[in-house]
């Protein structure tokens, strides 16, 4: 075995010396060709010191070829390092592949077992084993749903909060110039006709972008909350004041009754609902006039009565019990194609929040009837 080994070094060495000699070939024939040369070129002309000229020229190729053979030792060894490298990492990747190969198999028999099982026999008759592996499959494959789950809920909730933060800011830069146009609409100049109808679709859209922000809020309503006592007179006159330009332009009328009473809500939060409930009445009655009065407590609820009610277009009976459903329009938006379908879902939100209750009667042609129920103390639901 140890000639064998030795003869197969001493191949494997000659191998590489013939590779060598086949790489350095141009270089030894270059300088090969200049020695012969020289020497031709000495015996053409009949040098006087021709010996001396050959001796150096043998000398010169001797120092060159003993300059070869180190080189070509470097390189052989050099050679040899490399081929042990590759080698090592050959076996290194066959063994790695072997390590591979080695798990998709136990993967392969662990899904065989699994599938090998019968749900409808029993576990005796499946065994002990095929339980355990059908276990840790079912263990195996809610871990990795839960993950799941829980990554896509920590994306969503970034993104959601992204959306909302971008929303907040686009409402309060719209609200800007906003303002901006309405300054200049009250200065000389704008008081035709034209004006008072361009302040109107100012006013739309700066309630649509009111609606916009206050839906965004709507996720943390419960913290922004500030209930007090007020007077509900003077909370109504709020919203009728800011929708006057309205009932000017369209030319309703407005009876709006003294009502003494004192309520426990929020101020902004409850006069935006009253502002969405007269912008519809105002949107659906083309002629005619919007009544609001209001009504002592009444036991058992003990609840200040707030009513609204328009001489307007009215609404269908099957439309009535998803007045206040989001994205809901009814047939008389769907004709009209003024509605969005969110004004009173918001206002359903925020009446859960604030202990508010609301009743609708209409009927088409005739009109609407809004009936709120204000509490006199503190809702349970925004005490705690």
């Amino acid at each position: 075995m140890q000639e064998q080994s030795g003869a197969w070094k001493g191949v494997i060495q000659l191998r590489l010396w013939a590779r060598y000699l086949r790489e350095r070939r141009k270089i030894i024939f270059l300088y090969g060709m200049t020695i012969f040369l020289f020497l031709a070129v000495g015996a053409l002309y009949n040098m006087e010191n021709l010996g001396g000229f050959l001796y150096a020229a043998l000398l010169a190729s001797a120092v060159w070829m003993i300059a070869c053979v180190i080189d070509g030792m470097k390189y052989v060894c050099r050679s040899r390092e490399l081929e042990a490298a590759a080698r090592h990492f050959r076996q290194s990747g066959e063994l790695f592949l072997e390590g591979q190969e080695g798990l998709v198999k136990e993967e392969e028999l662990f899904l065989k077992k699994v599938c090998a099982m019968d749900p409808e026999r029993s576990a005796e008759e499946n065994g002990p084993e095929s339980a355990k592996t059908f276990l840790q499959a079912v263990g195996s494959l809610l871990s990795m749903v839960c993950r799941k789950r829980e990554q896509e809920q920590r994306q969503w909730a970034e993104w959601t909060a992204e959306c909302r933060d971008y929303y907040v800011m686009w409402t309060h830069q719209v609200k800007t110039p906003i303002s901006a146009i309405k300054l200049l609409l009250e200065g000389e100049g704008f008081h035709d006709r034209d004006s008072y109808l361009l302040r109107e679709e100012l006013f739309k859209i700066d309630q649509y972008v009111e609606m916009a922000l206050n839906f965004q809020r709507l996720e943390g309503i419960a913290s922004d909350l500030v209930l007090q006592e007020y007077d509900l007179h003077s909370l109504v006159k709020q919203a009728v004041r800011k929708y006057s330009v309205l009932f000017i332009n369209r030319g309703l009328g407005l009876e709006l009754e003294e009502i003494r009473q004192k309520v426990v809500t929020d101020e902004k939060w409850f006069v935006f609902c009253v502002e969405q409930l007269l912008s519809n009445s105002i949107k659906y009655t083309p002629q005619g006039k919007i009544i609001i009065k209001g009504e002592g407590a009444k036991e058992p609820e003990k609840k200040a009565l707030l009513i609204i009610e328009d001489t307007g277009i009215g609404i269908c009976p099957e439309d009535l019990p998803r007045i206040f459903d989001r994205g809901f329009t009814g047939h008389n938006g769907r004709l009209e194609k003024k509605s969005t379908g969110i004004g009173l879902y918001l206002c359903r939100r925020i009446f859960t929040h604030l202990g508010i209750s609301a009743k609708v009667e209409s009927q088409e042609g005739k009109g609407t009837k809004v009936v709120l129920g204000l509490p006199v103390s503190a809702p349970e639901n925004s005490r705690d």
